[in-house]
């Protein structure tokens, strides 16, 4: 079975397509059952970077749609040799979209947006501008007017950009805006699956890499319909959790499950030596703190089995530890 790592990379045949130039900008574009919105869109990034004037491509990455989403894509890659289709077999989601699609980058400067036509490409000259000149590794879109556009968003979204903000220190108003302006660099040292793609920020920021945000306009969806319902908040705040301690513990698991086991092993030490002196120098009988016991035993078991399980995650961690460092290699882009 194809999996999302070599999933169908189908593009028409070189032959019958015109050498390009090795791009400077790079646009990941994944999509999901947005057939009516991607011709509009081309047609604006093609614009907007040929306004640029350097030497770009358009990277569409189709996850498993059932629409005739790949099937427009392919039609812009026939007529424009710019543009470039991966297609997955069936639906992975959209970490594994923009995996799929960074793999894919040959530009300097990689640019994300959304499939949907709510992120604005008129945007990119301007964020593009500020990335170079003040030397920030990742400039991520702020949604101006999702207020209007998106009201039943804005109060979940404050919520939870507020709880990105405490645990990782990284202050953004839209940390999941799928407009990014990034170095290659910072897209390529990712490792996303699940719904981690709404965390890039904060993957970019632990890796210290320099990331900001910049305001930018944000517009009606005119096709299609959200592909998020309810249940996001619950799961992204699971999900919050797990990169929270993916990104501080992965490397040190036992500094985490070893200092929640202390806890309760320095009570359940401390409950059996007050039982045991209880015994020895005041008279007392094992018989009348039976509940002490009891209660001291759990704890030292928890305790215990916490920090075993820390000790098997350092295990674990040696045995597939990856390169986490990022040496910075930055010139002018």
């Amino acid at each position: 079975m194809t999996t999302a790592a070599d999933a169908s990379h189908l593009v028409p045949d070189a032959g019958t397509r015109a050498p390009d130039p090795r791009p400077v900008l790079s646009v990941v574009v994944p999509a999901y059952n947005e057939e009516d919105s991607l011709a509009p869109l081309h047609a604006e990034v093609s614009e907007v970077l040929d306004g640029i004037g350097e030497p770009w491509e358009l990277i569409f990455v189709d996850d498993g749609s059932s629409d005739a989403t790949v099937d427009r894509m392919f039609a812009l890659a026939d007529a424009d040799p710019r543009v470039k289709v991966v297609k997955f077999v069936r639906n992975f989601g959209k970490s594994a979209a923009y995996m799929a699609g960074f793999a894919e980058v040959r530009g300097r400067i990689v640019v994300t947006l959304d499939a949907d036509l709510q992120d604005d490409p008129n945007e990119i000259p301007r964020v593009l501008g500020r990335l170079r000149g003040e030397g920030w590794d990742m400039i991520v879109g702020w949604k101006q007017g999702r207020t209007g556009n998106e009201p039943h968003k804005a109060l979940p979204s404050k919520v939870f950009n507020g709880l990105i903000a405490f645990m990782f220190g990284l202050r953004l108003h839209d940390s999941n805006c799928g407009f990014r302006v990034m170095r290659a660099e910072v897209a390529q040292s990712l490792d996303l699956y699940g719904d981690q793609y709404r965390f890039i920020p904060e993957f970019a920021h632990v890796k210290g890499y320099r990331v900001t945000e910049e305001g930018v306009n944000h517009r009606k969806r005119k096709f299609g319909r959200s592909k998020y319902g309810p249940k996001r908040f619950w799961t992204g705040l699971l999900d919050l959790i797990t990169v929270r301690f993916i990104t501080a513990f992965a490397d040190r698991p036992l500094h985490f499950f070893g200092t929640f086991g202390l806890i309760p092993f320095v009570l359940g030490g401390l409950l059996e030596t007050y039982v045991l002196l209880s015994k020895l120098f005041l008279g007392g009988t094992f018989q009348g703190h039976v509940g002490a016991i009891i209660i001291g035993v759990l704890l030292l078991i928890m305790g215990f089995q916490s920090v075993i399980t820390g000790l098997i995650g350092e295990m674990l961690s040696a045995q597939q530890r990856a390169r986490r460092f990022v040496v910075d290699t930055r010139r002018e882009v």
